[in-house]
């Protein structure tokens, strides 16, 4: 095709070959070449920039309707993104319109998506203004809501389906409530990473760990504030955890660890896709194949019903046409997550946890299982200990993935004047803080070509770098001068930093701040700097629970028919979760609850 992109060739009235068949672009029946006509036929490409990076769509349209849009490359997150298009398509192509929402959970994605459709019907000679003023078309909602289950699990997170596959499996029918228009909630965001003493890469390479060590290492990161036995499950349950997501959900794992910070060893299996859409994407899939379960999206819970003192029941309402449903059950597991999204209840908690941070969490964390539990009695403990994540989009507040080159030991934080102020390796509090107390309240990550080769993370985040680059918050260049010029970090500290590094690498003694890892020199280019600010990452306090997932209430009592298990419980992590262990606790205490609530509902 020579210089002409393929959206070109697509276009103005070409006879094109389009995977091995002709397709006529642009031209309408009887129309002349390029006239805008209501009633054309023809191909063209689109593009959009989603989440993670530019995509490409083919819309297919046949005497001024649409029959086909096919998506040419996408690198959006697995189980939210994808599915967000998949939805979309369908709603444009059943109601020939695109006077559509944005799936909730996938907003971004979504309106790139309907973008991207407009430009391609407007290439084929259709007017996409005209398309969004049609009726609209909908999306109600998938699954029927019954009348009755043995047991609610309210939030499709990894929590919730851990909850709702483990009361399945044990005989109980379920109905796994969620209110976006994805599932997945935050697991499906994060990376995945999960700790695990123990486990078979450890095992291989001869480490030493145990689940008292990962206890020890958990308390102490929350500043000994967690419940001790608490905790001690959640280790306890993390191999058996990890071993349920491998033969159960399918999960795949590089054969390879990470150290988080707080850990005083390598212990974090990593999803082989380096994110938790891994787990959430195939537990999807998993839950669709029990028939005892019925999934359920865009309906949120908004009421336990209670009788005798027992929970029996979740009225709902249908975040699209809002009818509202109720069902009965006998018991009820909670899993909606934190309130990291909601400033309001932040501030509540926490005044110092403004609108000055962004959140990395999906907008759905909202706090709504916190204020049901309330509703009917919970006890709610740690509620003002809110975690800042340190390597964050300072535009956005994503959590930068690219940034895990910190965890895998290639690259050094700097501040503007091209200074170390922090061990790279501390706690996430410790180095937020840190960094906040900076110029700009703003940090830097350096790292050059062999320790990004090294960790292959730029290929695996390859659509997050896509992005980062394309708003200069990460810049490449052949020589730390021209990086730090590029960047606006004083270039002559920076040298004199890297300078002192590199000598404490081949000493093998971090004389300023005791580095715990791997040191690893960082000598010639190209180099990277990547700009980053703390972001609201985790909400440390919530439900009371016991070490059975029964939420407690305010007079200490469990209450009947209700267990939680996830962020939305409290009283776990103390003032600061450790990185990795999430997964082990929604895990450990999802499979918990859905025991807990499925022998209670026998």
């Amino acid at each position: 095709m020579g210089q002409f992109s393929r959206r070109q060739f697509l276009m103005g009235g070409s006879i094109a070959a389009i995977g091995g068949t002709l397709a006529l672009a642009g031209c309408a029946p009887g129309g002349k070449k390029g006239e805008k006509n209501p009633s054309a036929t023809g191909i063209a490409v689109g593009t959009g920039m989603g989440k993670h990076g530019s995509f490409t769509i083919e819309v297919s349209a046949k005497e001024g309707a649409i029959d086909r849009i096919s998506v040419l490359d996408s690198r959006e997150t697995p189980g939210m993104g994808d599915v967000a298009m998949e939805k979309l398509t369908k709603q444009i192509i059943d109601g020939q319109t695109l006077n559509v929402d944005a799936v909730s959970g996938a907003t971004l994605t979504s309106m790139a998506f309907i973008g991207a459709v407009s430009d391609a019907l407007n290439d084929i000679g259709m007017k996409s203004d005209q398309w969004k003023k049609r009726d609209k078309s909908q999306y109600a909602g998938e699954g029927v809501v019954p009348d009755r289950a043995d047991v609610v699990v309210i939030g499709a997170g990894g929590a919730g389906f851990a909850a709702a596959i483990t009361a399945a499996n044990a005989g109980r029918t379920v109905v796994l409530m969620e209110k976006m228009g994805v599932f997945g909630g935050d697991t499906a965001l994060s990376g995945g990473e999960m700790a695990v003493p123990g486990n078979w890469i450890q095992v291989k390479e001869g480490i030493s760990d145990s689940p008292d060590d990962l206890a020890a290492d958990m308390l102490k990161g929350g500043d000994n504030l967690g419940d001790p036995k608490l905790v001690q499950i959640v280790a306890e349950g993390a191999l058996e955890s990890s071993q349920w997501l491998t033969f159960e959900g399918g999960v795949s794992w590089k054969h390879d660890l990470m150290q988080f910070g707080g850990h005083h060893t390598k212990r974090s299996l990593i999803p082989i896709t380096h994110s938790g859409s891994e787990m959430t994407t195939k537990l999807t899939r998993r839950a669709r194949e029990i028939d005892a379960i019925t999934l359920i999206d865009c309906m949120r819970a908004t009421e336990l019903v209670k009788k005798d003192g027992a929970v029996v029941g979740v009225k709902a309402t249908n975040t699209v046409t809002g009818q509202q449903v109720s069902v009965e059950c006998k018991a009820v597991v909670m899993a909606t997550g934190g309130f990291g999204s909601n400033v309001e209840m932040r501030t509540k908690y926490n005044p110092a946890m403004n609108e000055k941070f962004l959140s990395t969490d999906s907008v759905g964390v909202t706090g709504d299982g916190i204020e049901m539990g309330q509703q009917v009695g919970a006890n709610l403990l740690d509620m003002e200990h809110i975690q800042t994540y340190p390597v964050c989009d300072p535009g956005t507040g994503a959590l930068l993935y690219v940034g895990d080159v910190r965890l895998e030991y290639q690259a050094i934080m700097v501040n503007k004047e091209g200074a170390r102020f922090v061990e790279e390796l501390e706690r996430r509090d410790v180095i937020s803080n840190a960094i906040l107390k900076q110029t700009d309240e703003q940090g830097y990550l350096l790292f050059n070509q062999k320790g990004a080769d090294a960790t292959g993370l730029l290929e695996t985040h390859a659509d997050e770098y896509e992005n980062i680059l394309s708003r200069k918050v990460i810049v490449k260049a052949d020589t730390l001068q021209e990086v730090c010029d590029d960047m606006g970090v004083d270039a002559e500290g920076a040298k004199k930093t890297l300078e002192k590094w590199n000598t404490y690498c081949k000493d093998g003694k971090d004389a300023d701040f005791g580095y715990r890892g791997k040191m690893n020199a960082i000598e010639d280019g190209p180099f990277y700097l990547m700009a980053c600010k703390p972001a609201v990452h985790y909400t440390m306090g919530g439900l009371q629970i016991d070490t059975e997932a029964r939420v407690i209430d305010t007079e200490g009592s469990a209450i009947p028919g209700l267990y939680a298990a996830g962020e939305v419980t409290g009283h776990i992590m103390g003032t600061n979760r450790l990185g990795s262990c999430s997964m082990t606790d929604i895990f450990t205490f999802g499979r918990i609850a859905g025991k807990g609530a499925a022998q209670y509902s026998a």
